[in-house]
């Protein structure tokens, strides 16, 4: 408090307005898989089909990964987050340049594991003695990043490792590799020890990373959970994405990825020779390529993908602040759909009362870049597509409605037809059909989550309810250790009531009046003494989902030294 030390009359601002509670967003999906390069175990933020590209490459043969982001993207998708995963044996390719006299000189190494690497060239040039420099060439594909006058000195500003790594004003830093000193720092640092491309095992002044390694072949159900591993304890696959708050949506498609068997390119024929040309007697010596043999995923059992997929609902139940989408499996060791009765008893291994699941069949095929087996399609998991479609609606309308009965985009068929008959027999289990309408396009018709409790029965219900949790446990975080009086539970009451009014204005709850769609009690009579004096304050809240119309209760619980929602 301000001290005032002549008499007269002071005004002092103070904040009365009822704290602001924002609404969150449900549409950010969280994606575990495979990918082609990328940053490992680490969750990454992707806002375009693009960026995917740029930092995780493109489509593979090994994975539905690519395929699932594309189509979430297409299908409205704004933001994911990305936890590339891969097996124990994981490698980055590397090249050492030797130096005159056969010393180690730099090592430079691909930006992350898998081999990938394998394909990127490096151009030793320009060699100068009298600098003690000498210029590099990075190409990959089509694409070169040239860096000159790189000075084996440390002190100077064209030091390799420095200019590699970091950049400068001048030159950015390389996308795909980075460089480390091999010289030991007491030797002096003279003409002699400037890369030497012969030593270095360089043709034509070009030579290749090599030893990267995908890490696909070794890949277990423990590299997409997380689980503790007393030899490899970091965190990683799905247990990452407990320390991302804003993912909302979770899928997995990789673990139901097949050994595929990739076709040989075609062999590279000399063109024909003009008669009217010169040619020399030799040509000079081609330079080498790289190539690289493909390491094949494992088949996991249909215990496996249960395991995944199981843990992704216990994984939802825990975080409360998101759901899981469930693709349908396929018959073990082939390519085809499983029965109606077959589905029906793999629907039934699943249970989430509070309904943090939805199931989906069948398959989708999309138009394949890659064109395996001459096949221009390719049989994916919907998941991607889906989660797309959730974030379509979120933004479109909101998340109170119910994503079905939207056309999925980028999407050429489903490999199992389902009639009406079938979908009768379906849907009552929760399984929610992707159907093929002649003239509509291909559909989601259904919006059940696998819950057998009527109030969560529907996906809509479930991810409007964690909105609403959601946005009150992080907004009023700040009534914590406040004095707790009148004031406090009005401020508190009043916010909460203007937060539910505008999902009532939107049409989210039922009600003709705001007291029909919800109600908000923090008075004495939920706040006794008893409760009071443990440093509790209670705040009971009723709404009333579009579907279905009765009042689920939810009851928010302020201790001394944090803030807790409990549903009921």
């Amino acid at each position: 408090m301000a001290e005032y030390l002549t008499p007269g009359v002071y005004f002092e601002p103070q904040e009365a307005a009822t704290p602001v509670i924002r609404r969150l967003r449900m549409d950010i999906a969280g994606f575990v898989g495979i990918t082609e390069r990328g940053p490992l175990d680490t969750p990454v933020p992707i806002n375009s089909w693009r960026q995917f590209q740029s930092l995780f490459g493109n489509f593979v043969p090994y994975s539905f990964l690519a395929y699932a982001v594309k189509g979430f993207f297409e299908n409205g998708g704004r933001t994911c987050f990305i936890v590339r995963i891969a097996g124990n044996d994981a490698a980055k390719a590397s090249l050492v340049l030797k130096s005159n006299d056969n010393t180690d000189v730099l090592r430079i190494t691909a930006a992350n594991e898998g081999s990938w690497g394998n394909r990127i060239a490096i151009a030793l040039t320009q060699v100068r003695p009298s600098s003690l420099s000498f210029s590099l060439v990075v190409i990959r594909q089509q694409q070169r990043e040239v860096f000159t006058n790189l000075s084996l000195n440390p002190d100077s500003s064209r030091y390799f490792v420095r200019l590699l790594n970091r950049g400068d004003e001048r030159t950015a830093p390389s996308q795909w590799i980075y460089g480390e000193d091999l010289i030991a720092p007491e030797i002096e640092r003279t003409q002699e020890l400037l890369p030497n491309a012969a030593n270095s095992g360089l043709k034509n002044q070009i030579g290749w990373l090599a030893g990267g390694k995908n890490g696909i072949a070794s890949l277990t159900i423990n590299d997409f959970l997380g689980k503790s591993d007393p030899v490899f304890p970091k965190r990683k696959g799905l247990s990452l994405l407990e320390t991302v708050d804003a993912v909302g949506i979770v899928c997995i498609p990789d673990i139901q990825i097949r050994p595929v068997l990739v076709p040989e390119p075609p062999p590279v024929l000399d063109p024909p020779r003009d008669p009217c040309l010169h040619f020399p007697e030799s040509l000079p010596e081609a330079t080498p390529t790289m190539t690289d043999e493909p390491e094949k995923p494992p088949l996991f059992s249909p215990e496996a993908i249960f395991t995944v997929q199981q843990a992704m609902i216990e994984h939802c139940e825990r975080q409360k602040d998101r759901v899981a989408i469930l693709d349908a499996v396929l018959v073990s060791g082939s390519e085809f759909s499983l029965t109606i009765d077959e589905i029906l008893e793999w629907r039934s291994r699943f249970d989430s009362q509070r309904g943090f699941a939805a199931f989906y069949y069948p398959w989708l095929r999309v138009l394949d870049p890659l064109k395996l087996g001459n096949n221009p399609t390719r049989s994916v998991p919907p998941c991607g597509h889906i989660a797309g479609l959730y974030s379509r609606f979120d933004f479109k309308l909101g998340v109170y409605k119910a994503p079905a009965n939207g056309e999925l985009f980028w999407a050429e068929d489903v490999t199992v037809e389902i009639n009406d008959d079938e979908q009768a027999i379906l849907n009552p289990e929760g399984v929610n059909c992707v159907r093929a309408f002649p003239g509509r396009g291909i559909r989601v018709y259904g919006a059940r989550t696998i819950s057998t409790d009527p109030d969560w029965r529907y996906i809509n219900v479930r991810r409007l309810m964690l909105q609403i949790e959601e946005g009150i446990d992080e907004s009023t975080q700040w009534a914590v250790f406040e004095s707790h009086n009148f004031n406090l539970r009005q401020l508190i009451v009043l916010g909460v009531s203007s937060f539910l009014e505008t999902f009532w204005r939107q049409g989210a709850l039922v009600g003709a009046t705001p007291p029909e769609a919800y109600y908000v009690k923090c008075d004495a009579t939920n706040n006794p003494s008893a409760i009071v004096n443990e440093g509790k304050l209670i705040v009971e809240i009723g709404v009333a989902p579009t579907r279905p119309a009765e009042f689920i209760i939810f009851r928010v619980g302020r201790t001394v030294e944090e803030l807790e929602i409990v549903e009921r």
